[in-house]
């Protein structure tokens, strides 16, 4: 088997990515030369004056591997040296990340769906979903476009789980539908001590409010409240950028704040588990911990302080408090199957589960602690709903593999907001976001895909001994 190493690649004059290549070449000659792997590196060299186009320039090099008689390929970073445990042998039935535990990361996954830095897909995989789409400009979505294109093509199925079956669910309306829970000595410890939470739920974005883009000022980020507590508020919730969100204070008030990603219509199990005295705090989709643990999407954090201190003060499940600081009135719209909440002995102090918990306007409490809510519907209702099996959150097909990355200026996303050129990242969300996760896109017919882009090959040139660079203009 012959591998193609297709590198995207510009030299902007400063040295940099110069110096890049000039490290990885001879490190991969002498990485694969241990393995007896038999390869070859293709460069995709942009040497036009426009934005650089990473997809363009891997498939071209791509293109080169074929034409060179590569029977698979590896996309692969400039800036990433693999060490030891990366595997790049044949992918399979499936393209394969191989890269996703980089040392910028601290070796922990960045993004659940993240499928870039190394991927490997077979010459047949790559021309099936048509190469990377070409009209990404700059920084940005042109690996997620990747992604999902091998999800339509099928290499990738959700995994299926079984659910709890046919119950009854309370669907909240996203206006007026919550319950309020006054507050007892038992709810009182929730969250100054440690505790779980549990739910079944499904989360929507509201039909008059846009989803949130990191690169659209006029996109406003919006938290739709699952279940809260006033004061600083402690909350579990749903967003506008379809993820579950989780809030929580120490008693100093500094926030801890994370999120994981999930798609708007998807039954889901939430839970949250915090626990003071070994200093965790983790989210869990669907009993599945995801090794988010890199900025804000963090589903893993260390606690270190002891947690806030509230006083006596209901829970509302379905909205933010009333009078919550520096906040205006916030409704969850989706369903909820049933909710649990543990204390610090791990009791269970509230259970609704609205096949038995729904009394009309009062919801009781199946746990015994007497932690009765007082529902108020208006235009919501409970319904039956089949939640036979649950979806598992779509991921790539990986293999564990840490790679050095050398140094370079942060590109992407620095502090929840884009670098660089953000109005050419912007406009990258907005066409994947927007366009291709909304199927407005045709793989097969995509004019900017593979087949059908617009290139000028300037020129092919053996380098460093036996590989080779292709020039190219878009």
């Amino acid at each position: 088997m012959k591998l193609g190493i297709c590198i995207p690649y510009r030299d902007t004059g400063d040295g940099v990515r110069k110096k890049h290549l000039d490290t990885l070449v001879p490190y991969l000659e002498e990485f694969f030369g241990e393995r007896n792997i038999d390869f070859r590196i293709y460069v995709g060299h942009q040497v036009d004056d426009k934005q650089f186009n990473r997809s363009g320039t891997k498939n071209v090099a791509f293109l080169a591997a074929k034409e060179d008689g590569c029977d698979y390929v590896a996309f692969h970073d400039v800036d990433m040296l693999p060490t030891e445990d990366v595997d790049y042998s044949y992918p399979g039935d499936t393209p394969k990340q191989i890269a996703a535990y980089l040392s910028q990361w601290d070796y922990t996954l960045r993004d659940v769906e993240y499928f870039g830095g190394v991927v490997l897909f077979t010459i047949e995989q790559f021309e099936a979903v048509n190469g990377y789409h070409t009209n990404y400009w700059g920084w940005g979505m042109e690996d997620d476009d990747l992604f999902w294109r091998c999800y339509l093509k099928g290499y990738y199925k959700p995994e299926l789980i079984p659910g709890p079956g046919h119950k009854k669910v309370l669907q909240f309306d996203g206006f007026t539908t919550y319950i309020e829970v006054q507050p007892s000595t038992t709810l009182n410890e929730v969250p100054e001590k440690s505790f779980n939470i549990e739910m079944m739920v499904k989360g929507e974005v509201k039909s008059d409010e846009e989803e949130y883009l990191i690169g659209n000022d006029n996109s406003k980020y919006i938290k739709y409240p699952i279940l809260c507590k006033q004061g600083w508020d402690f909350d579990i919730a749903y967003n506008n950028s379809r993820a579950f969100s989780t809030s929580l204070w120490t008693w100093k008030n500094e926030h801890m704040y994370s999120w994981v990603k999930r798609y708007s219509g998807l039954w889901s199990k939430v839970s949250l588990d915090v626990n003071v005295r070994q200093g965790y705090r983790k989210l869990y989709i669907n009993d599945v911990q995801y090794d988010e643990k890199f900025g804000i999407q963090q589903t893993e954090q260390k606690i270190n302080d002891r947690l806030k201190r509230y006083p006596p003060r209901p829970f509302y499940i379905g909205r933010n408090a009333p009078n919550s600081w520096g906040s205006i009135r916030n409704f969850f719209k989706g369903e909820m199957a049933y909710i649990k909440i543990y204390n610090h002995q791990n009791k269970l102090i509230l259970h609704y589960d609205f096949d038995k918990s729904y009394k009309g306007n009062k919801i009781l409490d199946l746990s015994g602690c007497g932690n009765h809510g007082k529902l108020f519907l208006y235009e919501g209702k409970v319904k039956k709903a089949d939640i036979s099996e649950l979806m598992n959150t779509l991921v790539p097909d990986r293999r564990y593999g840490t790679m050095e990355c050398m140094p370079h200026e942060d590109e992407g996303i620095v502090d929840n907001k884009f670098s660089g050129d953000i109005k050419a990242t912007a406009r990258n969300e907005m066409i994947y976001r927007k366009h291709m996760q909304k199927g407005e896109i045709d793989v097969d017919k995509d004019e900017y895909g593979l087949h059908q882009m617009k290139c000028e090959i300037v020129n092919k040139d053996d380098i460093y001994n036996r590989h080779q660079i292709v020039n190219v203009r878009f």
